[in-house]
């Protein structure tokens, strides 16, 4: 046997190997395939000859991929790498592959070789390395390695955008005690379901990871610009998680409440090592079971006392209705003549050691517990109590007040409102309750339903904060209400800045069009009056005329001297 038949016979044997192969010409088309390309692709040799290689594509990779991959095979005359390829049944795999270029005497390409293998079942294993090394067996969830490298890059980012994120460290508080008590496999059944519990509410960025045993940890990336409203957000979840674990867990017949602590650290914290939030929400978790567990507490001693302010106010402000403290307050509104024709009804808490608080202090809070529902129980009762009393007198006056959006979208709302207005006496057609723009938009088939209620009752609807972002025509012309109030906001530079002027117009425009009535708010010049008499509008409320003031303040300078009966029982005097 000479040299060139010993090479052409080792070359035949070589096409013969196990590892797939197959030969394409200068232009890309297959030439040849061995039977292991058959056995790995599915492609026959009849099926593979005279097509091209992109037969076998998958579609995950880029066209710069095979760009990259084409400039280094023909500039070095190889290519070796991993690449996913598709079966004739549709299957997509991995296989690494090598393809080098067959150069003649003239040092010209001639032909391509390519061998490659299936490397499905390594990848397969891979992942289950990865997944061992980097997940929980149990839950699923990331692991304390995984977590620490998220954190560690959301440290990166927070620090790059000047914002900032939070560690959360779960415990749950008595757990233990009823694993020993119920056995392991319930055990692993309750840390099943606080996983899926909490993933349930997070946004998809957020990573919830278990540490083992009852111990769980979260991380929140990119929460706000701010340290405060960071803190404020992280609060929230917190409590969230402190909720959501604290509801009852039915398993095979019984039912299990676990309850946890939570412990909050805010990240960035410039040239601290990574973990650091870590351990510091483990050591403000710590602070969380040693005040009784079942409690939430921040690392930083500062937002610890925001935090503990807070929520003194909101056990506060839960007795507040049952000792008297809430005080109405009234703010005149007046026709184009300056009469007064009804009053603004505000809500002020008088606490008996902090003073006045403003309602920008407690509503937001009040609206986040839910405590506005029984606040605004309250001041409905009242204001029908004092309409009541007004009529009584002869001196009937138009009351307005804002729902809560909690409030108005309670159920059977209007037919409280109805029983408010029986238990009184009061009459409907002097009570104006006001809706924001936004709260309108909400819902619309429900707030229609609602305002039609409140409307079949004789109440003066009204939408407040008109123009402030959601204005429809089409919905405001389905609505039953008898008047827009015009934002603040709008007046502020009116006359003087001619896009504010024509929006003020518009309004006063569709409400002409609408045959609705127009209240002014926060009217504080003489400039803005004449400018929105000039344009006929109907009510003006604002500095100008009279600032907000205690009830009984207001109707004793109001209603003429000696016609002002005795307050109502639970009415402050």
């Amino acid at each position: 046997m000479n040299h060139n038949n010993d090479l052409l016979w080792l070359a035949a044997i070589a096409f013969e190997a196990a590892e797939a192969m197959l030969v394409t010409d200068r232009n890309g088309i297959i030439q040849r395939v061995n039977p292991a390309f058959t056995r790995v692709t599915g492609y026959t040799s009849d099926e593979a000859i005279g097509q091209n290689p992109k037969l076998l594509q998958s579609g995950r990779h880029s066209a710069e991929f095979y760009a990259t991959l084409w400039n280094e095979l023909l500039k070095k005359g190889r290519w070796a790498g991993e690449i996913w390829n598709r079966r004739k049944n549709g299957e997509i795999y991995p296989e690494w592959t090598s393809i080098a270029a067959v150069r003649d005497e003239k040092d010209e390409i001639i032909y391509f070789v390519a061998s490659f293998f299936d490397i499905s079942q390594q990848k397969a294993a891979e992942d289950a390395l990865h997944q061992l090394a980097y997940y929980d067996p149990l839950t699923q969830l990331p692991n304390r390695q995984l977590f620490l490298e998220h954190l560690a890059t959301a440290q990166a980012s927070a620090q790059r955008g000047c914002h900032y994120g939070a560690v959360l460290f779960v415990d749950l508080d008595d757990f233990r005690r009823i694993s020993d008590a119920r056995g392991h496999e319930i055990g692993d059944q309750l840390l099943q379901e606080v996983a899926t519990r909490l993933t349930r509410f997070l946004r998809a960025e957020d990573i919830v990871a278990h540490f083992g045993g009852d111990r769980f940890t979260v991380l929140l990336i990119n929460l706000a610009d701010t340290q405060e409203g960071a803190a404020r957000f992280a609060r929230g979840v917190a409590e969230k998680v402190r909720l959501a674990l604290s509801m009852p867990i039915q398993q095979q017949n019984y039912t299990y409440v676990l309850g946890a602590s939570v412990g909050i650290a805010l990240f960035p914290a410039q040239g601290n090592p990574p973990d650091e939030p870590l351990k510091h929400a483990e050591t403000a978790l710590n602070q969380a079971k040693v005040a009784g567990r079942n409690a939430v507490r921040f690392f930083e001693a500062a937002m610890q006392t925001q935090v503990e302010n807070r929520v003194a106010l909101e056990s506060e402000m839960r007795g507040a209705i049952e000792r008297n403290e809430l005080r109405l307050y009234l703010q005149p509104q007046v026709d184009g003549e300056g009469r007064i024709i009804g009053a603004e009804v505000l809500l002020r808490w008088q606490h008996p050691e902090r003073g006045i608080i403003p309602p920008d202090h407690f509503i937001p809070l009040a609206e986040e517990t839910g405590l506005i529902v029984d606040m605004g129980e309250w001041v409905l009762l009242e204001i029908c109590r004092l309409l009541a009393r007004m009529t009584a007198v002869g001196q009937p006056l138009r009351l307005a007040v804002n729902l809560s959006p909690r409030q108005f979208r309670q159920p059977h709302f209007a037919t409280r409102v109805k029983a408010a207005l029986s238990a009184t006496g009061a009459d409907p057609a002097w009570l104006t309750l006001e809706i924001t723009e936004g709260l309108a938009i909400q819902d619309i088939k429900g707030t229609i339903a609602i305002l039609s209620a409140l409307k079949a009752l004789g109440i003066h609807l009204s939408i407040d904060d008109f123009g402030t972002g959601y204005s429809s025509l089409a919905y405001l012309g389905q609505m039953p209400v008898d008047e827009l109030k015009i934002d603040k906001s709008f007046l502020q530079r009116v006359p003087h800045d001619a896009h504010n002027t024509a929006l003020v117009e518009t309004i006063l425009a569709i409400a002409r069009h609408l045959h609705l009535s127009v209240v002014a708010e926060g009217v504080e010049t003489v400039e803005q009056a004449d400018f929105l008499r000039t344009r006929n509008c109907d009510c003006y409320q604002g500095y100008l005329y009279g600032r907000p003031e205690p009830a009984e303040t207001f109707l004793r300078s109001t209603l003429p001297a000696g016609r002002l009966p005795a307050t109502s029982d639970g009415y402050p005097g």
